[in-house]
């Protein structure tokens, strides 16, 4: 299966991790740390906040619905058709400047979008978007799997994991205090996309590594050698598109109010924010895939639990909080896995690959959740993220039991 960063890091995951990880990072590190967690910050707030400015405005202007799902989708897109030029762009630009660059040109989009209005322009620039969160993303993670050390992995992963998610919480929330009408809210999300990006002048890029030139596998090579981190990937792609979008849906199928139906999605997500850094502490203490696992069985018996308690909110509401926090963690956690399994040299690569298959199962993930509702209404969107959560935990057992194999 694997080189020798495979074995290595599965063995290293293993042990038990310090108390305080973080007091091994330098305060060189420490600054970066802090510098690239409020860059995620900006990231994830553009990606709460644009796509339902867009579809607000379009729907008001009389757009169908399928355009507007278009051009929310294509962004993501974008991520997937760039993913092969990601690498050596970073590679290029360093990784402090390919976040800046990143940055900005998605600064420039949000202030265009006022003035270049319609449906086409605006999926050119949501294409464009794309490219650019893409690159500001990428170039984030592998930042912090540079700073980590394998005792804290995770919860570095899970301070960015809590960061992003409470930008994109706090992307509806800021559209709320802006409004939809006129061009203030493109300018307010552009500068709060400047203001998260200025630590990044008072840091530099890490230090550099023998391995960053080294000879990097193609692609499929790079899947191969980790199949289970990107199975984990193609998994919370599936899945968190999935719910996100279809989780109101469930509710009124199931007899629930409007209101109570988006509740669902709130309640959802505010645990994808909170548990990230108990799951990574977690993991680092554990080892990652055995707490992978762990959510992976969590969030396929989950789901199988909502059509029992949807009418029971002292059950709906932590089960729903809980389930969220552990599928996020498929994410964060087949992050830290990416940062123990690959030499630094292909980290950039792996990352780039990790994160087009994320995408993939992001843009595919609503049409099947949609597909199987469907087939089995009113339940068929829990069977469907059940079915995916199992897949990750097949596919882990599979890994465990071929390495058990081998040992004898």
């Amino acid at each position: 299966m694997a080189g020798s960063g495979l074995t290595m890091g599965a063995r290293v995951s293993d042990e038990p991790a310090d108390t305080a990880p973080l007091k091994g990072l330098s305060a060189r590190d420490r600054w970066s740390l802090a510098a690239v967690l409020a860059a995620t910050l900006g990231v994830g707030l553009i990606f709460g906040f644009q796509p339902p400015l867009v579809s607000l405005i379009l729907a008001r202007e009389g757009t169908s619905g399928l355009e507007i799902g278009m051009i929310n989708g294509i962004s993501t897109v974008a991520v997937i058709l760039l993913g092969p030029f990601y690498p050596s762009l970073i590679g290029g630009l360093g990784l402090r400047r390919s976040i800046a660059a990143g940055t900005a040109l998605a600064v420039v989009v949000l202030l265009l979008m006022p003035v270049l209005t319609g449906a086409l322009a605006w999926l050119a620039l949501r294409f464009l978007t794309g490219c650019a969160l893409g690159l500001a993303w990428i170039a984030s993670e592998i930042w912090l799997n540079r700073l980590a050390t394998d005792r804290s992995r995770g919860t570095v992963m899970g301070f960015y994991a809590t960061v992003f998610a409470a930008g994109v919480a706090a992307g509806p929330v800021l559209l709320q205090i802006t409004g939809t009408t006129g061009s203030v809210p493109f300018w307010v999300g552009a500068a709060g996309l400047v203001l998260t990006a200025i630590p990044l002048f008072w840091v530099g890029d890490p230090s550099a590594h023998e391995e960053d030139g080294a000879a990097v596998r193609p692609m499929a090579a790079l899947v191969r050698a980790a199949p289970v981190v990107m199975l984990a990937a193609l998994v919370a792609g599936l899945v968190e598109s999935a719910d996100i979008s279809l989780l109101p849906v469930f509710g009124l199928d199931n007899g629930l109010d409007e209101e109570h139906s988006l509740q669902l999605v709130t309640v959802f997500l505010v645990g994808n924010v909170i548990l990230q850094l108990p799951i990574g502490r977690l993991a680092d203490h554990l080892g990652r895939k055995r707490v992978l696992g762990a959510c992976a069985i969590v969030s396929a018996i989950g789901p199988l639990l909502l059509p029992a308690s949807v009418h029971d909110s002292g059950l709906m509401w932590p089960l729903l909080f809980v389930w969220g926090g552990t599928m996020y963690g498929f994410y964060t956690q087949g992050i830290a896995l990416l940062g123990e399994s690959f030499p630094v040299g292909e980290l950039a690569a792996a990352n780039t690959v990790f994160v087009m298959v994320y995408s993939a199962g992001g843009v595919v993930g609503p049409g099947l959740g949609g597909f199987a509702m469907d087939l089995w209404r009113p339940s068929g969107l829990v069977f469907y993220v059940s079915g995916a959560a199992f897949l990750l935990v097949a596919g882990l057992l599979s890994e465990t039991m071929r390495r058990t194999g081998r040992s004898h």
